[in-house]
């Protein structure tokens, strides 16, 4: 090192007379993270890219603590490194400029935030997917625009809609049948005053099937509230009850006709004494109020709607003057159901002129009333539709334009729509289709639907429409009499497929900008897309990837393992996920995992997989290097420790001959400490075994329960504190590797003793469910935290934290205990809840008539 600056003494806690003309890797060798993080190498290879390339070389996001100074800890510290070579007048590099930045509250902070990132992510899917799941229609409706913020599949069943159709749009322009009959009023009074609205049996106008019905609906109007407090919008939560409302309006139905039946003039008659304010009524009469029979005058007053009260009281008193009764009024029946009656009488006066008597009738006109009421819905509707909606006469003129029709086409009168005849609507070619297509077609056949020109008449724009046309007949003569037509303006419709298109083309040049290869499959597994970094990697055209073509990149051994687990997983519509080997471009062979998820459209039908493959090759070659490591060292200390221990054991034995039972037993304790140095050599040679496929198996029939008891009543010499408990359940003959079981037994039971310091028992449970022998080692101790469960069968992992030193380990146990049941066909598992325990379990297949033939 030639120079410092005081900014890099600061950042490395260190002196300038500590670096000044020593080598970098001798003030800063490796340190306790270097062999996860492998600074040294890194900074080899930088330092030799700046040397080949001449120009400067970076190292991002790199860990390398720094020693505190006077201690023998280290502080965590993230760099951004840059190498800049300096060159002489011949071009050659004389030295480097070595610019280290300090990263590590960025770095840390970047790790925090997008660990919450994904938090909230994960959090919002589990939501997301209960609400879509939800067995009730619910929706959130934003702004007093009321747009749909989210909606669930089962609102958009009840709307007949999709949940493309309705996301982002004002409700009311999608549902443009519900708009001015009340529902804008009731949104705005919950949005405005944050009181909750329920609706019970309400009635709604829905198109279904190309027309509008009427629906029923219970539902609930909610403020939805923002963190603060603040009402944004609203949320809707509605069940739809048609089918019974309509067969309870059937019974009513039935019970009118049958009533009518009884009294064909369907009128109730009264007579009303004025004097005595006694009424005499008929059973009709009575009926149309609610009731089964005729009851005094005062209970039919009191069923009179509150605000109806005013105009009947009012029509009595003009009725004196007049001589003649005559209002409609609502009535409410008992089953609180309102219906409206017609009032008509006569007054009698006596010779004094004062008025003693009304004799009237009273006629049901509910069906009357609600009729008008459809009627003006409907009209209603087709005013405020956003399609066109035209009646055209037999001369060739419109009789009705609907004010979305008159906007669309530019009109500005009633009396411009009524005297502009079609052909100025069109231009002169799109007219003849109009006189020698549309027009023959719907007169012959009833009806004609297609796409077609039309003209605005105030600034003579053409544009495409969707005209569907009807013919209308007289109904009595069944001759024409007009055509209805609605027509789409396609304007919008267009524009959002050329956004859509462009969307696409913008997302292909993502993904094939994409370091990793990316693909798309079809529900019958065929590849349909692959990104441009997989062509690479391949060196072979894009179509030759498509259908099966893919599997000719990989390395031939590695092609039916890895179609078989495609299949596989296709067939069970499962995640996929494998390692194989492919013949890259480059000439070389790469290793590659692949990954796919099963992919749904709206309806849960499946449609095939999106999925990844990333070059695994780098963290391969340094998983070779790893192992090829621990193998040699392995069995190179596996000779000089059993010499040890073949010393240390006739060295005890001396000993206590000679009765120097203290020396003896400092050596019998080295001695157990060499088993255990046998063990972790062991456990070592084994990983390298199972990482190189070379783990031997000797299977055998054996009975299960005996080789856990034997094994339980071994272990239970070596542990005074805690009882090994049986849990024993019958069980049947087992076909496997009996050591390696042993091996898995052992492990687990010696696991939850050392786990477990301060529990004073062991339970070891076995059982037999369908065609499964399991056993689980259930202990008291120390628990394992529910983030670490999936990661205790991995290598090399141990406790971590301040457990650290007190449960020691290479970390090896569990993961060659689930790689040897993983061989055996059986599956390994755990459970646990920090501070209480933890119960590690495995099942292996039974024996049965077709072991032999399979093994």
């Amino acid at each position: 090192m030639l120079d410092v600056n005081d900014a890099y003494l600061a950042a490395t806690n260190s002196t300038r007379e500590a670096l000044i003309g020593k080598g970098v890797f001798t003030v800063f060798p490796g340190n306790p993270t270097d062999e996860v993080s492998k600074n040294i190498e890194r900074t080899i290879f930088s330092f030799e890219q700046a040397i080949s390339t001449k120009k400067a070389h970076t190292m991002s996001n790199y860990r390398y603590d720094i020693p505190i100074p006077g201690t023998d800890d280290f502080e965590e510290r993230y760099w951004t490194t840059s190498n800049t070579p300096i060159l002489d007048e011949n071009g050659d590099v004389i030295f480097f400029i070595h610019s280290p930045a300090n990263v590590t509250e960025l770095y840390k902070t970047a790790e925090r935030e997008r660990a919450g990132i994904e938090a909230l992510k994960n959090q919002r899917a589990q939501l997301y997917s209960t609400f879509m799941q939800a067995p009730v229609g619910i929706a959130i409706f934003r702004g007093p625009e009321y747009i749909v913020d989210l909606i669930n599949p089962s609102l958009c069943e009840v709307y007949e809609k999709t949940v493309d159709e309705m996301l982002g749009k004002p409700v009311f322009d999608v549902l443009t049948h519900a708009k001015g009959i009340g529902f804008e009023e009731l949104l705005d009074s919950v949005r405005l005053t944050g009181i909750p609205f329920k609706g019970q049996g309400l009635a709604a106008p829905i198109f279904r099937n190309g027309q509008l019905e009427t629906v029923y609906l219970n539902f609930v109007y909610e403020p939805f509230r923002e963190n603060d407090g603040t009402i944004t919008g609203v949320i809707a939560v509605a069940t739809e009850i048609t089918e019974q409302v309509n067969a309870k309006l059937q019974i009513e139905e039935a019970e009118e006709r049958a009533r009518l039946a009884v009294d064909a003039v369907g009128l109730g008659t009264f007579d009303l004494n004025l004097e005595t304010g006694e009424m005499i009524t008929s059973k009709l009469f009575a009926n149309i109020f609610g009731f089964a029979e005729p009851v005094p005058r005062g209970e039919y007053v009191k069923v009179f709607h509150a605000n109806d009260l005013d105009l009947r009281k009012k029509a009595h008193e003009a009725a004196t003057v007049s001589g003649r009764l005559f209002y409609d009024a609502r009535v409410i029946w008992p089953d609180k159901s309102i219906h409206w009656v017609r009032v008509e009488g006569k007054v009698y006066y006596n010779t004094a002129a004062i008025a003693v008597r009304i004799l009237g009738t009273l006629l049901d006109i509910t069906e009357q009333v609600q009729a008008k009421e459809e009627q003006q819905k409907l009209i209603t509707l087709v005013a405020n539709s956003v399609d066109l909606m035209s009646v055209l006469r037999m001369d060739g003129t419109n009789s009705y334009i609907n004010a979305a029709g008159r906007n669309m086409l530019g009109f500005e009168t009633e009396e411009q729509i009524l005297l502009t005849p079609i052909s100025e609507l069109h231009a002169p070619e799109d007219y003849e289709l109009v006189q020698n297509e549309v027009l023959p077609t719907v007169m012959n056949e009833g009806r004609w639907a297609g796409t077609m020109r039309v003209r605005h008449l105030q600034t003579g724009e053409i544009f495409p429409v969707f005209n569907n046309c009807i013919r209308i007949d007289d109904p009595i003569a069944g001759t024409p009499i007009a055509v209805g037509a609605v027509m789409r303006d396609l304007r919008p419709e267009l524009a959002a497929k050329k956004a859509l298109a462009d969307n696409e083309q913008l997302l292909r040049g993502i993904t094939s900008a994409a370091p990793t290869g990316l693909w798309m499959s079809n529900e019958q597994g065929a590849i349909t897309y692959v990104n441009q970094t997989w062509v690479d990697w391949s060196g072979l055209p894009y179509q030759d990837h498509l259908g099966d073509g893919w599997v000719n990149c990989i390395v031939e051994e590695d092609r039916l393992r890895a179609t078989e687990k495609f299949l596989n997983d296709l067939a069970n519509r499962s995640l996929y996920e494998v390692e194989f080997r492919i013949n890259h471009s480059d000439g070389t062979i790469h290793w590659c995992v692949a990954n796919g998820r099963p992919q749904y459209n709206n309806d849960d039908t499946f449609t095939g997989y999106i999925g990844a493959c990333v070059d695994i090759t780098e963290q391969k070659n340094l998983q070779q290097q790893k192992d090829d490591f621990i193998g040699i060292a392995s069995h190179e200390l596996k000779t000089p420790v059993t010499s040890i221990k073949a010393y240390a054991q006739v060295l005890e034995r001396m000993l206590k001959k000679k009765g120097e039972s203290r020396e003896a037993d400092m050596i019998g304790k080295m001695d157990a400490q060499l088993n255990r140095l046998t063990s972790l050599i062991g456990d070592l040679l084994d990983v390298t075994k199972i990482n190189s496929g070379r783990l031997q198996f000797n299977d055998q029939e054996f009975d299960f329960n005996v080789l856990v008891k034997e094994l339980m009543e071994d272990l239970q010499h070596t542990t005074a504190k805690h009882m090994l408990v049986e849990n024993f359940a019958a069980t049947r003959i087992v076909y496997g590797d009996k050591d390696r079981i042993r091996q898995v037994i052992t492990n687990l039971i010696t696991n939850a003793i050392k786990y477990s310091p301060n529990a004073d028992k062991i339970i070891v449970h076995t059982s037999l469910k369908k065609d499964e022998i399991s056993l689980c080692v259930q202990d008291f101790g120390i628990g394992i935290s529910k983030d670490k469960l999936n990661k205790v069968f991995e290598q090399f992992y141990r406790v971590s934290g301040d457990m650290q030193h007190t449960f020691p380990g290479l970390g090896l146990g569990l993961y060659i205990s689930s790689e040897i049941i993983k061989r055996e066909g059986g599956r390994i598992w755990v459970t646990s809840t920090v501070g209480e325990g933890s119960t590690f379990c495995f099942a292996l297949p039974i024996h049965n008539e077709n072991n032999d033939t399979a093994n």
